[in-house]
């Protein structure tokens, strides 16, 4: 189920954020699309989900951006060597058809990002971008790993870089004040900003977000992943959902 993957590279991005690189051992045949997820086995420590950064299918290269928050984390910073990576899992976001897409990050839910831009850069889309942390040594700049962005919002919640605030309220202010007619919103980032978002965006704006939740399996067979009170699974009917598919998950005291 696992592939062996080398980890190639470990690179410090911010004072929170790191990105991984891994060389794939063995071809993988299909590739992810945007906002899929893949489980890294960490031997001897834990598997963990983790957002695709980026995949360049002709180098067999899987990348990932993360945040450290435990044992796992550290040691898929520190370690190096053999990894295993089981994926790609989840539903994915089609970019093609979407002209203009606002893509809205909350800390460490920047990662899918490059994977996105890359995809828009073939199907000739712009992805304009709101980024915002709780200050800004959490920042870095994006074009560093993402292909041919838009226009790009940094905010902080410290008012120490770029707009000051949280970012539902930073989105609506840039909503307001750029008049850009986008087509489509991605929200990635804790649950509450979603719930906010999805509740106060207006609804000629189609809204997407990705989810977390406890994920073991990463295939439907052990339940961890049930996005109560819906019948639903995020590693097979997400982690992608349009609002209306998963408010009672937004607004409810589950974790």
């Amino acid at each position: 189920m696992f592939k062996p993957a080398l980890k190639t590279k470990t690179e410090q991005l911010s004072s929170a954020l790191y990105l991984a690189e891994f060389k794939l051992v063995e071809p993988v045949h299909s590739k992810p699309l945007p906002l899929q997820f893949t489980n890294i086995w960490i031997p001897g420590v834990d598997e963990i989900p983790m957002s695709i950064a980026d995949y360049e299918e002709e180098k067999q290269v899987l990348r990932i951006i993360f945040k450290v928050v435990g044992e796992g984390t550290r040691s898929l910073r520190d370690r190096s060597g053999f990894f295993g990576v089981k994926g790609f899992l989840g539903n994915g976001f089609k970019t093609r058809g979407h002209d203009r897409i606002l893509f809205v990050a909350g800390g460490s839910g920047i990662a899918p990002l490059p994977l996105l831009t890359r995809y828009c850069t073939i199907d000739n889309c712009i992805v304009d971008v709101v980024w915002g942390v709780k200050s800004s040594d959490m920042l870095f700049n994006i074009e560093k790993v993402a292909l041919n962005p838009g226009s790009v919002y940094y905010a902080t919640e410290d008012c120490s870089y770029g707009f000051c605030g949280m970012v539902p309220q930073v989105l609506q202010y840039i909503i307001e004040k750029e008049g850009v007619k986008w087509s489509t919103i991605i929200a990635v980032g804790p649950k509450p900003m979603l719930k906010s978002i999805c509740s106060t965006i207006d609804p000629s704006i189609e809204v997407y977000v990705s989810l977390e939740t406890m994920v073991k399996c990463g295939l439907g067979a052990c339940g961890s992943c049930v996005l109560k009170p819906l019948p639903k699974l995020l590693c097979i009917h997400g982690p992608v959902f349009k609002c209306n598919e998963v408010n009672e998950f937004l607004e409810s005291t589950h974790d």
